[in-house]
Formats: C-alpha cells, sequence, structure tokens
C-alpha cells in the first residue's frame, strides 16, 4: 500500500479523481489562457489600424495652384492663368481727349420758368390750373377778389370821365374863342384842365398795372386774374379756393420741360479742360441704360472754396419728355478745351490701387509680372493717360488683377 498522503479537493465526491473541461489543461490556465487571446487580439487589431492610418497620413500633399511672390514679381502658372481670366494688353502711345466724370441733378431751364406771384392781398376765388396742366401765354390760373385793385379800378374810371369832361370843355372853348365869344384866357384855362385830366388818368392806369402786374383784363371791379407768361406746364401750384392771400406769396410756377440743364460740379483740377459746347454724355443713376447728351452751356466763374470744384451747366434738349426734373444723372464730360494730345495709354481697367497708389502689374516674361507704381494723368473712360512708370511696348495685365492684387495681401 502507498503511504502518500491526499491531496483535499483531488477526488470528487465518488472518490474518483477531477476531470478538467479542457484534457490536459487545469482550470487557472485555461483562464489565463483566454485572457492572453483577447489581449493579442487586441493587439493585432490595434496594429492593423495605426498601420493603415499611418499610411494615409504619410500620402504627400497636393501642391497648391498659386502665385509666389519673388521680391517685386509674381509668378504663376498657365492654368492659374486661364482659371483667373488673366489677360494682357499693350502699353501705346495715342492721342487722347479727355473725359471728366462728375455727378448731377436735373432742373429747369431757368430762362424758361416763370414764378406767378398774387402781387396783391384778396381772396381766391377760382383756381382753373393745377400741377401737370399744359398752359399756353396769357392761359387764367387763377383769380383773386382784391378791394385794392377794385379801389384802384375804380378812380381810373372816374378819372377816364372827368378827361372825357376836360377835352369836350376845350373843345367848346376853343370854338368860343376863335368866334371871339370867349376870351384866350378861357381856352389856356381848359386846356390845362384836360392836360391835369391826362395826366392823372394815366399816374390811375398805371397803378392799376402796378398792382396787378398788368392792365386787368376782368370786366369786374377787383377781379385779378394770374395768367401764364409762358407756354409750358404748371409745376406748383400753392393756392386754393377761398384762400386768403398776401401780395408777396408766388402762388404758381410755369416751366417749359422742353428744355432743362443740368448742374454737375468739376474738380478745379479738370475745369481747366472743359470749354462752351463740349459734348457730355448723361445717363440717370435709377436706370443707367437710358443715355442721352448734352451741351455744356455755362461754366462758373467761382472756385468754391470748400469742394474745389466749379458748377458746370449743361443744357438738355427734353422734346420726348423722357427727364425729370430732380432726376440724379453720372455725366463724362468730353473735355476739348486743350484738344487731342498724344499720350502713354494703358487700359483703365489695368490700373488698380495698393496702399493708395496707382498701381500696374508690368509682364516680364511668361507667367511672371512686376508689381510697378505709376503716375496717372487723364482718362478718356476707357483708356488713362500714364505720365510716368510706364514706357510704349510694355505688356500689362488689363484681366485678372485681383487675383494678383490678392497675393500682396495674403
Amino acid at each position: 500500500m502507498s503511504t502518500e498522503p491526499e491531496v483535499a479537493g483531488s477526488q470528487g465526491g465518488s472518490g474518483q479523481p477531477a476531470r478538467s473541461a479542457t484534457p490536459g489543461v487545469a482550470p487557472k490556465s485555461r483562464t489565463r489562457l483566454f485572457a492572453f487571446g483577447a489581449v493579442g487580439l487586441l493587439a493585432a487589431g490595434s496594429l492593423a489600424w495605426a498601420l493603415g492610418h499611418k499610411g494615409r497620413v504619410a500620402a504627400p500633399p497636393k501642391p497648391l495652384d498659386t502665385p509666389r511672390v519673388e521680391g517685386q514679381d509674381i509668378r504663376y502658372s498657365k492654368t492659374f492663368a486661364e482659371r483667373s481670366g488673366i489677360k494682357l494688353s499693350p502699353v501705346v502711345t495715342a492721342n487722347l481727349v479727355p473725359v471728366v466724370n462728375a455727378t448731377g441733378t436735373i432742373d429747369f431751364d431757368p430762362e424758361y420758368v416763370a414764378a406767378i406771384g398774387t402781387r396783391l392781398r384778396g381772396l381766391v376765388t377760382r383756381v382753373a390750373k393745377f400741377e401737370g396742366d399744359s398752359v399756353d401765354v396769357g392761359t387764367v390760373l387763377a383769380v383773386i377778389e382784391s378791394g385794392d385793385l377794385g379801389e384802384a379800378q375804380a378812380a381810373v374810371s372816374t378819372l377816364e370821365a372827368q378827361k372825357v369832361a376836360a377835352d369836350l370843355n376845350l373843345k367848346r372853348e376853343n370854338e368860343l374863342a376863335e368866334k371871339r365869344l370867349s376870351t384866350a384866357r378861357e381856352a389856356e384855362l381848359a386846356a390845362a384842365d384836360a392836360e391835369r385830366a391826362q395826366h392823372l388818368l394815366a399816374a390811375a392806369r398805371q397803378k392799376v398795372s402796378a398792382i396787378s402786374g398788368h392792365g386787368s383784363r376782368s370786366t369786374r371791379f377787383g377781379a385779378h386774374e394770374l395768367r401764364s407768361p409762358l407756354k409750358g406746364t404748371v409745376v406748383e401750384c400753392k393756392v386754393s379756393p377761398g384762400q386768403a392771400v398776401e401780395g408777396e406769396l408766388v402762388a404758381f410756377r410755369v416751366a417749359n420741360t422742353e428744355h432743362l440743364w443740368v448742374g454737375v460740379d468739376v474738380f478745379e483740377k479738370n475745369i481747366g479742360i472743359v470749354k462752351v459746347g463740349d459734348r457730355v454724355d448723361l445717363s440717370p443713376l435709377a436706370t443707367p441704360g437710358d443715355a442721352f447728351e448734352g451741351r455744356v452751356a455755362r461754366i462758373g466763374a467761382l472756385i468754391d472754396a470748400e469742394s474745389h470744384s466749379a458748377q458746370v451747366r449743361v443744357e438738355v434738349d427734353n422734346h420726348d419728355g423722357r427727364l425729370r426734373a430732380g432726376q440724379a444723372v453720372d455725366a463724362r464730360i468730353h473735355g476739348s478745351a486743350r484738344g487731342e494730345r498724344s499720350s502713354t495709354l494703358v487700359p483703365t481697367a489695368a490700373i488698380t490701387f495698393v496702399d493708395g497708389k496707382p498701381t500696374v502689374f508690368v509682364s516680364t516674361g511668361e507667367g511672371v509680372v512686376r508689381v510697378v507704381n505709376v503716375e496717372t494723368g487723364f482718362a478718356d473712360g476707357t483708356r488713362t493717360e500714364v505720365k510716368s512708370g510706364l514706357t510704349p511696348g510694355q505688356t500689362v495685365v488689363s484681366d485678372g488683377i485681383f487675383a494678383l492684387k490678392s497675393e500682396l495681401f495674403r
């Protein structure tokens, strides 16, 4: 018999040794095996993810197709030029008629506007015309009843009767003197009375004219008729029936709208190239496509101390009635005072401003431009004079300026 002691728990309840679920592996070893397996799987997955991620990060980035600044030059590729619409234009020598740009407002031509005042105190009894109505010379606009006018007209009637009596008396005295039935003294006194009556009547009529502005055409005493002095359109009416008025009130304003003018302010540095008769292209700010033409009629003789500009008056023909007083317009004055002169010119679109200075991009080779500051002069709307910085024969960028300029401020 064996004399070795039995180990507790090595046998089952039947006294037989216990068997493991995994043949040849003890229970504790089995648990450790599972743990090591799980760790191994996690490590393998992490390694695979890291390798894949590392491969993606390590891929070289695609270079950006943008211009490069090298000193004063900017280099760009052909594809960038096509994408940005970069185009080149030559610097040329040509004749230039300067164009002055300004903004103005349409107004009535002062030579074709009339302000009709009441001229006396009274009561408005009738208004015959209102804003927008067309009138001719002499058209009645309104009627005002005035006591002052009535008294003056009555005095005229009285003096007219006295004048008739004085003339009859003079005629009779002259006939009697010829027949020696009266003395020469009587005839002289009759002649003096007739002359005095004539002067008094003339003074009374002048008073009526001064009160009403013209001899009253009304058959009623005191009825003052406001009449239009010109053919045109009523553009302002400030009276209504039943309104009491004073003598200084401007009751109506009549204008011939076929004749308008535009007042524009031109800076003193440009006023010397503008002269009377110069063509002016105009377009309303509200409808820029509706262009029309005018002519310089007057040039102001005074330079405003604050704005450093003088007013230029441009006359406009408005027979078609397209324009209205008060409209704001853009004006392009073709200044001819100095005539055409040979100048170094570039497209106006080629000039930009960098740090407040006029600047161009001069081509120095294929895909290379240089930033050059220039001094500009007059322009004609599409071309600009360059006084210094460029020479004829050079080439400048005329389109795609913004794409190159943005590189200077990147």
